[in-house]
């Protein structure tokens, strides 16, 4: 499968920054330009997610790894997806640039 990567500078210290990020899926869904169904997120120990959600019946996966100065996204597309792949990239972008104001 295609990848994707997006990485967000913060000047938040990361302990923060992952409190923020907690609301991740939420930010996502409210403002998604289409239905996203069947999300998923784990958070583990260290304060990285796993997550996992449809759009227009297409799965994508990622992880979000938060630093102590970046946030990196980094995830996979289907095949039908790699034209917006772009697209997808800036929204994920403005989305945790948004989590983290």
């Amino acid at each position: 499968m295609p990848k994707f990567n997006v990485a967000v500078d913060h000047e938040t210290e990361r302990e923060s920054a992952v409190v923020k990020l907690r609301n991740f899926s939420e930010k996502v869904l409210e403002g998604a330009p289409v239905e996203l169904s069947d999300v998923e997120e784990s958070w583990d120990a260290a304060g990285n997610l796993t997550f996992g959600f449809k759009a227009m019946g297409m799965k994508v996966t990622g992880t979000v790894v938060t630093c102590e100065q970046t946030v990196t996204i980094i995830g996979q597309l289907p095949f039908a997806a790699v034209p917006f792949r772009g697209q997808i990239e800036k929204q994920i972008e403005a989305k945790v640039k948004e989590a983290l104001a």
